[in-house]
């Protein structure tokens, strides 16, 4: 992170009638809130009313006043969101893509006149060509409205790639094509009294998958290209807003996402995408969501383009209250995770067509209130940051929890006919691998998230905890990659539900695929209760696996059953077991671990006692209080580790304690000094639960920039 640079943003809602006077006061007002950087939808409906008839006014203004008063305009270009006058009328903003080929010479005019208009203004800092970029799977059933024209033509041109024959796709189909340019969409393709049924063959559901990843990659492509070829300095973004959902559900592929633009951007709406967990996790699940984007491929860009700035009323699956601790929380901890700007929806509060309240960091008056005073001390302490560190950067992760966007596509056509029940839910795998994210930082590990493609890449290879949790299904490359860490020192975490297909949905044997015969174990099948299995640590609970448990066969004396972990009836088996393997060693989890973190919270204690186990006793810095992270990074002159933790109410008065190595340091956050107590203990009063904690040799790792 570069002393100085732009880092604090929020969306400027801008109404089709705003005049010059109305778009400086708020300008002004986000000037004064401390924020650097402005978001400006260029609302295409709002630009031309009526065919060639362009309206720039309050766009304009938005410019001249940014660059009057400091800031920079992150410009928002809405290709995909037409007005009346091109065949999609009355919606001012959508996440579709092209929905006719027909509609792209007037989606190019738009954005070319938009380039063309603002590349040379000043205040300009960013494109983000698309905002909230996905592709939506339409289940079995189900009408797929969205099907179009150029999809046609890219479905016949991907089974082409993907085949090498006819012959070989009838075969894995089940079907007798003679062309590839007649075979329909998966839900046209069995007949209309069979359609969903679980007899139905995978193969096809498994490349619409891949085809909405080349679809939607090309929608980006062919944006960015166009403003390239107007605009070839300024950088470029898009923010995916499902990157902590089930991947296959939108088209994600995020290897290939981040080759399109310069920066890697997301959105995370806790009332919308946070959902499945409690609120205090919803920061730590912001920087589990960036760190997967930062390793999607190696030398990613990442900003956090969107995160909620108000409180909400009928936005959102999950309506949310904000307080000034929560938004200071949100603006900080992706900066210390590594994110180079965090922007928030929205400064001001849209006034037509939506609930009066809702999103925004402003009041209803567009005044600065409580909500709106943090950000100012954001500011302040990253200004602090800058002089007392210099350049600074967060360590590397020590643990990486690994995610699959194949073996997800596995899961959801797997579960396409039958029910969702705990620990075969669609997002199950996501949300258990975010959350384990979390438990880790909780435990001061420094860790992140990663697609598996980078791991065979070669990403981090001085990781030292590797995690897999119900990853159904996993190719050769993958598991060798497993297999060569540990042999080199890694210690590797795989549950139950792991490992047991190949990427085309075909069984292992044995299973897990490819670790069972060098680690000296197999899977026999799954034993399953709806109920789930009841774990015990020392006779006491300490969680449940939902719905399944896998059953093993140990032909490796090295195994050696963790005894104290044991469910509950069944004669008190255990249900976790270790070996060495190499340099490194292996532990291995009877159930889902990560979706009994989804389903029940009183399987933390299950998680952490295993991620603290396998981790080891290195860790030199370490929170001891609920709900509590720790971010360590490290400066040029000095280091700083950033504590993020429940304001003082939530957590009925208590201090926020600690461990820090010996010293003497300085909170940044209070500006109050910080002394360890024997043993390494601090108790810090943070009645906003966010301390910054300043001093020499934090960072255990690493070289000074």
């Amino acid at each position: 992170m570069k002393p100085g640079q732009p880092r604090l943003g929020a969306q400027l809602w801008l109404e089709r009638d705003a005049d010059a006077k109305r778009v400086d006061f708020l300008v002004r007002q986000a000037a004064d809130t401390g924020l650097d950087l402005l978001r400006i939808f260029l609302m295409w409906p709002w630009m031309e009313p009526t065919a060639g008839e362009w309206v720039f006014e309050p766009f304009d203004a938005a410019f001249e006043a940014a660059q009057r008063h400091g800031l920079g305009i992150k410009a928002t270009l809405t290709a995909n969101s037409g007005p009346w006058h091109i065949g999609t009328p009355s919606l001012l903003h959508s996440t579709s893509l092209t929905l006719d080929s027909g509609q792209r010479p007037a989606m190019r005019r738009y954005v070319e006149t938009c380039v063309d208009r603002y590349r040379g203004e000043a205040a300009l800092r960013q494109w983000i060509i698309w905002n909230e970029p996905l592709n939506y799977v339409v289940r079995p059933n189900t009408v797929n409205v969205a099907r179009s024209d150029e999809q046609r033509t890219a479905w016949a041109q991907l089974l082409s790639d993907r085949y090498e024959n006819l012959s070989v796709l009838n075969r894995r189909w089940r079907t007798g094509y003679t062309s590839f340019e007649e075979i329909p969409f998966p839900e046209d393709l069995a007949h209309v009294a069979q359609r969903g049924n679980v007899w139905e063959s995978y193969a096809p559901w498994l490349d619409d998958y891949r085809l909405r990843v080349r679809v939607l990659h090309h929608e980006l492509a062919w944006i960015a290209d166009i403003v390239r070829s107007r605009d070839p300095h300024t950088p470029l973004c898009f923010n995916p807003p499902d990157t902590l959902s089930n991947h296959a559900t939108v088209g994600y592929d995020l290897t290939d996402l981040a080759g399109i633009p310069d920066l890697l951007g997301a959105t995370f709406h806790a009332p919308w995408q946070l959902t499945f967990a409690p609120p205090e996790a919803h920061v730590p699940l912001m920087i589990a969501g960036t760190s997967q984007l930062a390793h999607a491929a190696a030398g990613t860009r990442v900003e956090v383009t969107e995160f909620q700035l108000g409180n909400t009323y009928y936005a959102g699956r999950k309506p949310l209250g904000l307080d000034q601790s929560h938004i200071c929380s949100a603006f900080l901890a992706p900066l210390l995770a590594g994110a180079e700007s965090v922007t928030g929806w929205t400064l001001n509060t849209r006034a037509q067509d939506f609930e009066v309240g809702d999103w925004g960091l402003l009041d209803d008056a567009d005044q600065i209130g409580y909500r709106a005073a943090g950000v100012r001390r954001v500011r302040d302490v990253l200004s602090a940051m800058d002089e007392r560190l210099g350049a600074w950067t967060p360590v590397p992760p020590q643990a990486l929890v690994l995610a699959s966007e194949a073996s997800q596509a596995v899961q959801l056509v797997t579960g396409f006919p039958m029910p969702p029940l705990p620990g075969r839910e669609d997002d199950d795998a996501i949300h258990g691998s975010a959350l384990l994210t979390t438990e880790l930082l909780g435990l001061g590990i420094p860790s992140a998230m990663m697609p598996v493609a980078s791991l065979i890449a070669g990403d981090r290879p001085d990781a030292t905890l590797l995690v897999v949790s119900h990853m159904t299904a996993w190719d050769e490359a993958f598991a060798h990659e497993l297999l060569r860490r540990v042999r080199d020192g890694a210690h590797l975490v795989i549950d139950g539900t792991s490992g047991h297909k190949d990427l085309d949905a075909a069984l292992h044997r044995p299973w897990p695929g490819i670790l069972s015969d060098p680690l000296g174990f197999r899977a026999t099948g799954l034993r399953t209760d709806t109920d789930g299995y009841p774990v015990t640590s020392f006779g006491a609970p300490v969680g449940r696996f939902p719905l399944v448990i896998a059953e093993y066969e140990f032909a490796d004396p090295a195994w050696v059953a963790v005894d104290h972990l044991r469910l509950t009836g069944r004669a008190a088996a255990p249900c976790v077991w270790t070996r060495r393997y190499g340099m490194g060693a292996v532990t291995l989890v009877a159930g889902p671990l990560g979706p009994a973190l989804v389903h029940d919270e009183g399987s933390r204690p299950l998680a952490r006692q295993l991620l603290s186990d396998a981790a080891g006793s290195g860790t030199r810095i370490r929170p001891l209080s609920e709900h509590t992270i720790a971010l360590t990074v490290r400066g040029q002159r000095a280091d700083a580790v950033g504590v993020l933790a429940p304001a003082v109410p939530a957590r009925r008065g208590q201090p926020v304690r600690l461990r820090l190595p010996a010293g003497e340091y300085v909170d940044l956050w209070s500006g109050a000094p910080v002394h360890t107590l024997p043993g390494g203990e601090v108790t810090l009063p943070a009645p906003d639960g966010i301390a910054v904690i300043a001093g020499a040799d934090l960072a255990a790792t690493g070289h000074r920039g």
